[in-house]
């Protein structure tokens, strides 16, 4: 099952979800690496297609054309691939989103990308997200990986928040719950309008649409004044170079 970190993490420190086993020897080589890529790429079609409570190691190795004792070779267990695809999906969420000195610089625009970042990650990693969705209220190490994965939004949510009350915005309300309100509506909303099953059943949302819509949301709940969301395209330049740096 997932293994998490073992000592606590300080609360200006990022917090990994999930931490697979290292690579073995095999799989440093150029070889080992398309191997245990091929077999990561076949755990997303296998849980994808069957869940993941009913994906199984032999149809994983399977669909990846290795045998179960190669699978092994790589991974102890279902839960351990699975752990390696949320971390994947952890390192390009931060990737995909700005550093937290931009919410200073040009909040507005830092908000939007942030969002993109979301709505991308999600799409791409939506069988692992559907798969931790699943089996989080009953597996508690895979719980404890969703918690870690919130903390960073939760964070700056509520430092936000307690920044906007300090210019006298966003009044009567706690800023912990607040942020864990407008994180909860961004994540469940980048999962269901990408599932196509629950409020658009065989639709597809437009990327554009969604973003813009629940920025808006967003924004309005935060108190965001007009001029802070005016200079988009220094904050895109900004946000570049502060990813391509990491």
């Amino acid at each position: 099952m997932a293994r998490l970190p073992a000592k606590a993490v300080k609360p200006a420190q990022a917090v990994k979800p999930a931490q697979a086993a290292p690579v073995p020897a095999e799989g440093r080589s150029p070889k080992g690496r398309a191997t245990r890529a091929a077999l990561l790429a076949a755990a997303r079609r296998v849980m994808a297609r069957d869940g993941y409570r009913n994906a199984r190691i032999v149809d994983i190795a399977h669909e990846a054309g290795r045998s179960v004792g190669v699978f092994y070779s790589y991974f102890t267990d279902k839960g351990e691939v699975f752990a390696a695809l949320v971390d994947a999906f952890y390192d390009d969420l931060k990737q995909l989103t700005p550093a937290p000195a931009e919410y200073e610089h040009d909040t507005g625009p830092a908000l939007r990308a942030a969002i993109k970042g979301f709505w991308d990650a999600y799409r791409t990693y939506h069988s692992e997200l559907a798969g931790l969705f699943e089996v989080a209220f009953t597996e508690p190490e895979l719980l404890e990986v969703w918690k870690n994965i919130r903390k960073p939004g939760l964070r700056r949510f509520a430092y936000r928040i307690r920044r906007q009350q300090e210019r006298g915005r966003c009044l009567g309300v706690d800023p912990e719950l607040a942020a864990s309100a407008l994180l909860g509506m961004l994540e469940f909303t980048c999962f269901n309008w990408q599932s196509g099953k629950l409020d658009y059943a065989g639709r597809a949302v437009a990327g554009e649409e969604a973003v813009e819509t629940i920025y808006r949301l967003i924004a309005q709940a935060l108190e965001l004044e007009p001029d802070e969301a005016a200079r988009p395209a220094r904050a895109v330049k900004r946000a570049a170079r502060s990813r391509s740096s990491r």
